[in-house]
């Protein structure tokens, strides 16, 4: 396991960037966890994300130039990409942003020299917010699923991020759950992916399925403009299209709990993105699907909870992977 150190001086600074399709997190964070600042940009998506370690360099030079940091430094960096990061940092492919095989780090050596910067799959950042500062603090074996447009995974071991031979680790979105190929297919272009069956877009995906096969049922939700939030919101309020759709929406995901639980019997497997945040009701329906497919002596050792560090899960983790890259230099 990898321990930061418990000395260092407090003048120290994190530099945090959490990446998306629409905009760039930034934030400063000290080593103890403490977010000075946190402020979004627009991302800017022309040239294939050519500006974008440019645009991320000026408003955190900007920054820094105030009174608030005299006497600072800015010591490490992290980076979470929606994509696929390779160990050495390249980034394979973010379709989210324009890249493909682009050594960010390299570009934004240009104006931080030598400064230590880590980068991650998005989802593993958000992995390592939760052991810096959330419900996996004092546990060192967890697999972290973010439940948002997609489905992600970080996976940590040992208390170690664990990112496979390539860096790809955890891309539980896309395991196959047999039979579903002809429903809904995964943009990623393989057959039966889990992930647009058990995420927001998933829930989303089913719900509408189930009205269109049954449009003489009314629902409170009929006339809205559907998301995530409002089917489980419309589920607690006994809706039956609603509670149809998270019944079926937790076979799909009971299937993936249960299937990290077997192959990995993590300490925890937490549950973060929009759809779990102060979500107890989706642990309800996925709790008994979950108990069917495992055994007893696996869920006692393996539990299921909701992530409570929230948003800003990937900032923290930036934070703390640039506080982990720093001090093995």
């Amino acid at each position: 396991m990898i321990k930061i150190k418990d000395k260092y001086n407090k003048k120290d600074l994190l530099l945090a960037v959490d990446i998306g399709g629409t905009f760039i997190k930034l934030a400063i964070i000290t080593r103890s966890g403490l977010m000075l600042d946190r402020w979004k940009i627009k991302t800017n998506l022309s040239d294939k994300g050519k500006y974008i370690p440019e645009e991320i360099t000026k408003e955190f030079k900007d920054k820094l130039k105030g009174p608030k940091y005299d006497g600072k430094k800015a010591i490490a960096m992290g980076i979470g990409i929606p994509g696929f990061p390779a160990l050495d940092g390249t980034v394979k492919f973010s379709g989210n942003i324009g890249w493909k095989n682009y050594d960010v780090k390299k570009d934004l050596k240009k104006w931080w020299n030598d400064l230590p910067i880590a980068v991650h799959n998005d989802c593993d950042m958000a992995a390592l917010g939760e052991k810096f500062i959330g419900k996996a603090r004092d546990v060192d074996n967890f697999v972290f699923l973010t439940l948002g447009t997609g489905l992600g995974a970080g996976v940590v071991i040992n208390g170690k991020l664990y990112q496979g031979s390539g860096g790809t680790a955890g891309e539980i979105g896309h395991i196959p759950i047999q039979g579903f190929k002809t429903r809904f297919q995964c943009t990623c272009g393989l057959p039966e992916c889990a992930e647009p069956l058990f995420s927001a877009t998933g829930i989303i995906n089913i719900y509408n399925d189930i009205k269109k096969n049954n449009p003489q049922v009314k629902s409170i939700l009929d006339g809205q403009e559907i998301n995530g939030k409002k089917i489980w919101d419309a589920v607690r309020k006994k809706d039956s299209l609603a509670v149809k759709s998270a019944q079926e929406f937790s076979e799909y995901g009971g299937r993936v709990l249960a299937t990290i639980a077997m192959i990995l019997n993590p300490e925890t497997i937490i549950l973060g993105g929009g759809l779990a945040h102060d979500n107890d009701t989706l642990l309800e329906y996925l709790q008994p699907v979950y108990k069917r497919f495992t055994h007893d002596f696996i869920r006692e050792t393996t539990r299921i909870e909701l992530c409570n560090v929230g948003n800003d899960a990937g900032l923290y983790g930036a934070c703390y992977s640039a506080i982990l890259l720093k001090d093995q230099k």
